[in-house]
């Protein structure tokens, strides 16, 4: 019995923008209609509401029947939707059907969709640590990454409005990547499985939802069976932990079931991820202050690919970075060899060159082959001795900060 109503019944989804009305008032227009809904709306923004219900093949709400259990087909989708609208001065989308009421003069207060100027996020994310320099120069934002070695990925944190990771698309070396947020009106976790947004599990512990049962105080068995099989969200926490290695599904699970921060805070832990994520999300710990950090500012393209480059080549684990490491320091210690060797360089190529014009005079053809390697060697040479200077001055660069580091922390002593 209860599988041919689910069979019969289609879940319809809608908004319901009804400024001047409070979730109560909505919830008894459709106590009064005998409707079953599920109401859902943020509590800074209790005007705007997302109502979910139940419709069959001809567009007839699910009401309960005065005399017995379960739901039986009522009034339309429009009928609904104009009956609220009109009631509670609303604009009210439900399926297909829709109504504006709003009255003309009224202003609607914004809701913003993205970051706000007081949201904190935090992104967990197999992301190289080498290419958070170039996403906060895509993103003209900085960015605090720090490493999380116990499961292997980076937390990259960022506060405040602005184009947030993701915004021009995930690389599949990104992903999985589970973004927390907290502002002023939401705290939320996002797992990004794919990239394809549909894939994506979502849990929000700001939501408020409610379930209106019709017409009865307390729902029978079948109404309640059908409600939660029809009606209600859940957001798969498995999903959520699928995107941290060695992550506890239970925890992560119970988690979903515990309200505000504490719910945040339980599903931080089931994650395995350090103490501190927490207190960066509530505001109680600044992304710099945390042990370890690396701010990258957005200081341009080729500032952010020479930063990249360095951090790569710098990782013992990239292929070539002891090769790399050996060249630094050549050119940082010995640069008087690497100028011989480039000059070396130019003059064999000038002599190549020199040989081919002569040999143009005596059988008048110009040899192609000796000027082609002639030329690339002098080009060679040429940046040969301006990667050695930058390379050089890097490195020179970099030790003096160490030895600063190293004076100040004796002098703090």
């Amino acid at each position: 019995m209860a599988q041919d109503a689910t069979q019969r019944w289609n879940r319809t989804e809608g908004v319901l923008v009804a400024p001047g009305s409070t979730p109560d008032d909505v919830a008894a227009r459709l106590r009064e209609r005998a409707v079953v809904a599920r109401l859902e709306w943020y509590p800074a923004s209790a005007h705007l509401l997302s109502i979910t219900l139940l419709s069959d093949a001809e567009g007839r709400v699910a009401v309960t029947p005065p005399s017995r259990g379960g739901v039986v087909p009522g009034m339309g989708v429009s009928e609904l939707a104009e009956g609220l609208a009109r009631e509670l001065g609303a604009d009210a989308t439900i399926g297909p059907a829709s109504f504006d009421a709003l009255p003309e003069d009224v202003e609607l207060p914004e809701v913003s969709a993205g970051p706000s100027p007081m949201s904190r996020t935090v992104v967990v994310s197999p992301l190289s640590a080498y290419m958070v320099p170039l996403q906060a120069t895509l993103l003209e934002r900085p960015l605090a990454v720090a490493s999380a070695p116990g499961i292997d990925r980076r937390i990259v944190m960022y506060s405040g409005e602005g184009a947030e990771l993701g915004a021009f698309g995930w690389d599949d070396e990104s992903l999985p990547a589970i973004i927390f947020r907290v502002d002023e009106r939401d705290m939320t976790v996002r797992a990004v499985l794919t990239g394809e947004s549909e894939d994506d599990a979502v849990y929000s512990w700001s939501m408020t939802s409610r379930y209106v049962w019709g017409g009865v105080e307390e729902p029978g068995p079948a109404l309640s069976a059908l409600v939660n099989e029809m009606l209600t969200d859940s957001t798969d926490a498995s999903l959520i932990a699928r995107a941290v290695p060695d992550a506890d599904v239970e925890a992560a699970t119970a988690a979903l079931a515990v309200e505000g921060v504490e719910g945040l805070a339980q599903m931080l832990a089931a994650l395995g991820l350090p103490a501190w994520v927490e207190s960066v999300l509530t505001g109680r710990l600044a992304p710099v202050e945390v042990p370890g950090v690396v701010v990258h500012e957005p200081r341009g393209l080729s500032n952010a690919v020479g930063r990249s480059v360095g951090l790569m080549l710098a990782d013992p684990s990239v292929p070539g970075s002891a090769f790399w490491q050996s060249y630094v320091r050549a050119v940082t210690e010995t640069p008087w060899l690497v100028r011989a060797g480039a000059a070396l360089e130019a003059g064999l190529g000038g002599a190549l060159i020199g040989a081919a014009i002569r040999r143009r005079g005596r059988t008048g053809r110009l040899p192609g082959g000796l000027i082609a390697v002639g030329v690339l060697l002098m080009v060679d040479a040429v940046a040969e001795t301006s990667l050695a200077s930058w390379t050089r001055h890097k490195e020179l660069r970099r030790r003096a900060d160490e030895e600063m580091a190293l004076v100040a922390e004796e002098l703090g002593a």
